[in-house]
């Protein structure tokens, strides 16, 4: 065999070995874990922060032993404290553990055809949070202070029982992508670190955001005089109507109109802290309530697969056993 002939058969092997990048082929890679970039830590005492930390270990080896990225790295990364206002009390600490679901991409813009990369940024997360629903203007494990300019939160719909824990909501979050969050909250028993504010207690607050309104803007008595009257004649209403859960519409507060049907399409449930749920004589450490959140953009076989093998790893009766301790 002459040398042309040996150079022949070995480009030959290499061309029937070497195969071009597919995103097929890169979804059934096997995936690896990354330590992702440090989060804040604000407001911590040095004990409370060794605890928290040894909270989320627990739970990234939770789902670490039990799920194996496919096609993607998965970066991880923790936030801890809380940026307290004036007047505010906190029952316990909020603090965040965040996978961000990267896939292996095709290279386009090498030449060699068998490269890929990882994905800089992804619409694909699971966030495990303790003490804290951030989505509910955020609701931490503390009173509202005194000075809020709102004086309570905003609930879209009511959590609901789901295999013994709360699904609180799926929401859309990108209007122009399928990007969905998949909201869940795990507390002590059926109970709910929460409440609903009724009828009076919100008009109460509305006659309060009006006052202060006119105070510092002299002269606006006579536009806001048909909103006082409003909130003025739901108070004179008997008790048994203003006992009802406040059920308003999302743009309609310093200027309430009235009151809406539970469901109407811009409504919202106005809730408070309940700061009864909370057990005495923890460490602010303690996770006294969990949030799970899994935000998927749907459509792509990666995140599909890998958002519903972490769903089987995250185990959310470990999570309720973790609470209070």
């Amino acid at each position: 065999m002459n040398y042309l002939t040996i150079l022949f058969v070995f480009f030959l092997s290499l061309s029937s070995t070497a195969q071009d990048c597919t995103q097929e082929d890169l979804a059934q890679k096997p995936g690896t874990w990354k330590i992702g970039l440090k989060g804040s830590i604000a407001n911590v005492t040095a004990a409370d922060l060794a605890k928290e930390k040894a909270v989320l270990a627990s739970i990234h080896k939770m789902i670490s032993s039990n799920y194996s990225p496919l096609g993607c790295e998965v970066s991880y990364s923790t936030v801890f404290g809380k940026y307290p206002m004036e007047g505010q009390v906190y029952k316990a600490d909020p603090y965040y553990y965040t996978m961000f679901i990267l896939r292996y991409l095709c290279d386009q813009n090498s030449a060699d055809k068998s490269k890929y990369y990882v994905d800089i940024s992804t619409p694909t997360t699971v966030n495990i949070v303790a003490n804290a629903i951030y989505w509910l203007n955020c609701l931490y494990a503390a009173n509202i202070p005194p000075d809020d300019f709102r004086g309570y939160l905003k609930l879209e719909v009511r959590p609901v029982k789901k295999d013994g824990y709360f699904f609180m909501s799926n929401e859309k979050v990108d209007p122009k992508q399928e990007i969905v969050e998949y909201r869940f909250l795990i507390t002590y028993n059926d109970t709910l670190p929460f409440t609903y504010l009724n009828r009076k207690e919100y008009l109460l607050i509305q006659k309060k955001r009006l006052e202060k309104s006119v105070k510092e803007s002299p002269g606006s008595e006579k536009y806001t005089q048909k909103y006082f009257d409003r909130i003025n004649e739901y108070l004179s209403r008997p008790e048994s109507e203003l006992s009802h859960d406040a059920i308003c519409m999302w743009n309609d507060e310093e200027r309430f109109e009235g009151f809406v049907e539970e469901g109407t399409r811009g409504s919202f449930i106005a809730v408070k802290p309940n700061l009864a749920y909370y057990k005495k004589n923890l460490p602010k450490s303690s996770p006294q309530f969990f949030t799970v959140i899994y935000k998927i953009e749907h459509g792509d076989p990666v995140f599909e697969d890998n958002i519903a093998a972490i769903k089987e790893a995250v185990d959310f009766a470990k999570l309720r056993g973790m609470l209070g301790k």
